[in-house]
């Protein structure tokens, strides 16, 4: 045993070689432990009673200010005793905010469909206009849905076409495009100038609550992705939308056209898409040496852009999907009527009735190549692209929600969501 002491080293053996025998052997036999444990138990109570003052005075909270603890939680950590206040804060469902774009679309079209049908429009009901078309506003930006951007976009970009007649009834829109109305000017406008713009299926009211409708039906299909099934408002009194809810790509039961000619749809946008995008980066527009542009190489581009911008206009015409004929479609056809001075100046000629584009051939070659490139690498290309872009992507929903017919003329649904399949 005192080898093993002495092993531990030079401290260890000074300790211990000053210690005495009559101390070793008590450390050995015992009685020395029993002898601590009397003198502490005898002091415990002192020694609890100083900690536990030293202790609370200094703040710190011991197993004994459990209680306490329980009582105040803190309330920016989240930990089992306030777990039910963290969830009590967040949605209980994150399809949620589907069906408040749902709702907010069938109020915006609600509302359209009741100053259609009234008699003289009053200001409380296109101050209830805007308020709901604000609502629907920004409801539609918490979405990730393609189709319901698009939507968006087409009532929005509609709004903008518009802004003139709106104002002078006092309607006007702000950067974030939310509408404000004037109750003064709308006062002072003449009924006729209101009536222009809510009555009639040609309307701008008209239009906008058909295009909601689609933003309504796309909503109830994402809805539906996370169980929420035949929830929200619906409208009972819209006209024009009877249809349009049925086809406006989310929730038919059947393929409203063909596979094959959804496929042709898709790929004329798809091409489209592509080539306004080329357009619109500017790489055909680059310049020699010398400063000149390849007026060749630009023709080509917007000579093939033209040939594009034909096929699908006619591809998604022969469509009956309400979403790509009267609003994708519609919105790219809006966006090209808005530069038709423009693009007439190049050389390119708009038809208003056919909504396809003709090319004087001695004129585009003549063109000055900025004013080309201003208006293609401007708003107008960027606008293009993203319109076909979306006339793409309905058709390619449409087909993978779609499904076929067989031989004995049963039909059998896909079970594949819209935007669940690749391309």
């Amino acid at each position: 045993m005192l080898n093993l002491f002495n092993s531990f080293g030079n401290n260890q053996s000074s300790f211990f070689g000053s210690m005495n025998f009559s101390d070793y052997a008590s450390i050995r036999n015992g009685s020395y432990n029993k002898l601590l444990k009397a003198y502490y138990s005898k002091d415990s109570s002192v020694g609890s009673s100083s900690e536990s003052s030293s202790t609370r005075k200094s703040g710190e909270k011991k197993y004994w200010d459990y209680n306490e603890k329980i009582k105040n939680p803190p309330k920016k950590e989240y930990n089992y005793w306030n777990y039910n206040e963290k969830i009590k804060g967040e949605s209980s469902s994150p399809g949620q905010k589907y069906v408040d774009i749902q709702n907010a679309a069938a109020n915006v079209q609600s509302i359209t469909n009741s100053m259609d049908k009234s008699g003289e429009i009053k200001y409380d009901a296109v101050s209830s206009f805007v308020s709901r078309y604000n609502d629907l506003t920004a409801a539609a930006k918490k979405s990730s849905s393609v189709a319901i951007n698009s939507s968006m976009r087409s009532i929005a970009d509609y709004a903008k076409a518009n802004a003139d007649a709106l104002a002078e009834i006092g309607i006007t829109m702000d950067k974030e495009g939310a509408l404000k109305i004037d109750k003064d000017t709308f006062q002072s406008a003449s009924s006729e100038r209101v009536d222009a713009l809510f009555k009639g299926a040609n309307s701008f009211g008209a239009k906008v609550g058909s295009r909601a409708a689609a933003i309504q039906s796309n909503a109830r299909y994402e809805a539906s992705k996370y169980g929420i099934k035949n929830t929200g408002t619906t409208s009972s009194s819209s006209s024009s939308s009877s249809s349009s809810s049925s086809s406006a790509g989310s929730v038919t039961s059947k393929p409203t056209v063909s596979s094959s000619q959804l496929s042709s749809v898709r790929g004329n946008a798809s091409d489209l898409s592509d080539a306004a995008s080329k357009l619109s980066k500017g790489s055909v527009f680059k310049t020699d040496e010398e400063g000149k542009y390849d007026t060749d190489a630009i023709y080509s581009a917007v000579s093939d852009f033209v040939k594009k911008y034909n096929a699908t206009v006619e591809s998604a015409e022969k469509s009956n999907v309400y979403v790509i004929k009267n609003v994708a479609l519609a919105s790219m056809a809006d966006a090209t009527k808005a530069n038709s001075s423009k693009l007439e100046e190049i050389g390119i000629k708009v038809d208003a009735q056919k909504k396809t584009l003709t090319i004087d051939e001695e004129k585009l070659k003549a063109a000055d190549p900025e004013k080309v490139k201003k208006l293609f690498t401007g708003d107008y290309g960027k606008k293009i692209s993203d319109r076909a872009a979306a006339i793409a992507s309905h058709a390619s929903y449409e087909i993978n929600k779609g499904g076929t017919y067989n031989s004995s003329g049963s039909y059998s649904a896909k079970s594949v969501g819209g935007f669940e399949a690749a391309w």
